[in-house]
């Protein structure tokens, strides 16, 4: 019974390098989130080439943690591994409805399936801002095709009902439909708007050419 201190080192040594590579996954992971996000704002501002750069940098360095990580399984599985899995999903999710590609699949960008359902969820909330953004330029068409395919990812996330212990998606399915309800109301509200400003518009039109019948100062009425 002598062997206790060398046992003892033995497990001190595999918790100290556990714990070292640990922190290593943290900072990566958080430099793939970063990477995540700047291809995501890139896409907003219509830099999709280079929205691609920053993603294909983000599921390298995923794939490269992946590898470290083989033989500790339990980090793989953290919240912050599955966190940056989460993000690098929505961006290529993202990216590929702006592109009008098919959607990726998770093996393809080195996420699990249950980051990659949660990513997907996610894209609701990108969509609905890039809508937003084409509501501001009167593009009403990309609006409706946008609104269609929000409607489409909340149709199929909503077909998930399982434990959250096993994919906790519940929160994210009561956001997606308050979301698209929001997304919903705002492309209506357009629609009457630009129909009002038609009818004022062919009005006024209408007016002017009566002007001189009548003598009505057309200007008096803007």
């Amino acid at each position: 019974m002598n062997n206790l201190d060398e046992i003892a080192a033995e497990i001190e040594d595999k918790l100290n390098e556990k714990d070292d590579l640990r922190e290593v996954a943290l900072k990566q992971c958080r430099d793939i989130i970063r990477q995540s996000r700047k291809s995501i704002k890139r896409i907003h501002g219509g830099k999709l080439k280079d929205a691609k750069k920053h993603l294909d940098k983000a599921v390298k360095m995923l794939q490269e943690l992946k590898e470290n990580l083989k033989e500790h399984p339990d980090i793989f599985t953290s919240g912050y591994m599955e966190n940056a899995m989460q993000e690098v999903a929505e961006g290529e999710i993202f990216l590929s409805i702006v592109e009008e590609n098919n959607f990726p699949h998770p093996e393809e960008i080195e996420v699990s399936h249950t980051a990659y359902v949660m990513g997907l969820a996610d894209v609701i909330g990108e969509l609905r801002r890039r809508g937003m953004y084409k509501l501001k330029e009167g593009d009403v068409g990309e609006v409706e095709r946008i609104v269609d395919d929000m409607e489409m990812i909340y149709d199929k996330i909503s077909e998930f009902d399982y434990p959250s212990g096993l994919l906790p998606l519940k929160r994210k399915q009561d956001v997606m439909k308050k979301v698209l309800e929001k997304m919903r109301e705002e492309l209506v509200i357009f629609r009457k708007s630009k129909e009002l400003e038609s009818r004022i518009d062919a009005l006024l039109h209408k007016l002017s050419k009566k002007k001189e019948d009548i003598g009505l100062d057309i200007d008096s009425l803007l």
